[in-house]
């Protein structure tokens, strides 16, 4: 599924460790605008490292183009906000603009809402990747439409 959502060039990215899949762990990336609170990209991955990032900012990259053609709207600075975690010392090394916060706010509203709406169990999301990504596209979609029924 594929959407378009307006995008302020402000960004929260971060990422969980959910069980999905026969018992093994998976991690949830999303990046948030900050802004308008859409989430334009996110990702399951098996690990968690730095070539992440690279990935985020290929996808962020074209979900940029896209709200530009469909919004008709420049961004003209894009900055990243993310936690501690190790894996986002690639933004220094891509010489991408990023700044590290304290608080755990912005990305992870959307990681509290999806914990308290679903229990992640093997059974639950079935086994296909593409299911969970099916699944996690609706949610992100529907999500920052009606943020006070998702949030608990």
């Amino acid at each position: 599924m594929r959407y378009a959502v307006p995008l302020s060039g402000v960004y929260a990215i971060d990422e969980t460790k959910v069980r999905l899949v026969r018992g093994r762990y998976y991690y949830v990336w999303i990046v948030r605008d900050v802004k308008t609170k859409g989430i334009p990209f996110f990702m399951v991955t098996s690990v968690r490292s730095g070539v992440h990032i690279l990935v985020v900012l290929a996808n962020m990259s074209r979900a940029e183009e896209i709200a530009m053609r469909v919004f008709r709207r420049r961004i003209d600075k894009v900055i990243y906000l993310y936690d501690g975690a190790t894996a986002y010392n690639a933004f220094s090394w891509l010489n991408v603009e990023h700044e590290k916060l304290n608080e755990r706010d912005y990305a992870e509203q959307g990681f509290r809402s999806l914990k308290h709406l679903h229990q992640w169990t093997s059974t639950s999301l079935g086994i296909l990747t593409i299911t969970i990504t099916r699944w996690l596209s609706t949610f992100f979609l529907i999500y920052p439409l009606h943020p006070n029924v998702l949030v608990r």
